[in-house]
């Protein structure tokens, strides 16, 4: 059975993430189609499982049948939310490239592209993640979310790069090297 394209869009990010909590789908789907509604991305969502494509982990994340049983990669969540945080004007690519969690293209609105890899940073992992980043040879922007505060003064890049920090709800990004402020 041939899918929409808004259909495809969805397939494309939960096989790229393996799951997506329920309240991403619809700012997902609106990325691309802002005009987008709840009842649109639960209609979405009922076809997809009618399909087979997609189903509910036991922790009530939509994710592919066949991860069903797994745990959820909390980080690849995390991912999710740091590009849902930017709101992109629109979402041209979602990809993983390791060692990065996730990549993304994505277009502003004067048209420029964007190029974005998010490698969460793990406290004790700052050094060996600043050399890997250093030898990075494209030109992304690196976002980093952190585990703690402090973990900015320990990481060293003159790339692109902002450290993003969750407080409460919210992800709050930071230009590198103002961290600290």
């Amino acid at each position: 059975m041939n899918l929409t394209e808004d259909q495809r869009y969805f397939m494309d990010i939960l096989e790229t993430a393996g799951f997506v909590r329920t309240g991403q789908v619809l700012p997902l789907l609106r990325i691309n189609e802002p005009q987008k509604e709840l009842k649109h991305a639960e209609a979405l969502l009922r076809r997809l499982r009618y399909l087979g494509r997609l189903t509910l982990s036991p922790e009530g994340l939509v994710c592919l049948p066949e991860l069903r049983d797994t745990p959820p990669d909390r980080e690849m969540l995390l991912a999710l939310d740091v590009l849902l945080a930017l709101h992109p004007d629109r979402l041209l690519r979602v990809s993983l490239q390791p060692p990065y969690k996730l990549c993304f293209l994505v277009q502003r609105a004067d048209g420029w592209i964007d190029y974005f890899a998010v490698m969460p940073v793990s406290v004790g992992h700052e050094g060996r993640i600043s050399q890997l980043l250093q030898a990075e040879p494209k030109n992304y922007i690196f976002l980093l979310p952190l585990e703690d505060a402090a973990q900015h003064q320990q990481i060293t890049l003159v790339r692109s790069h902002y450290f993003i920090l969750r407080q409460g709800d919210h992800l709050r990004f930071y230009k590198g090297g103002e961290a600290g402020k």
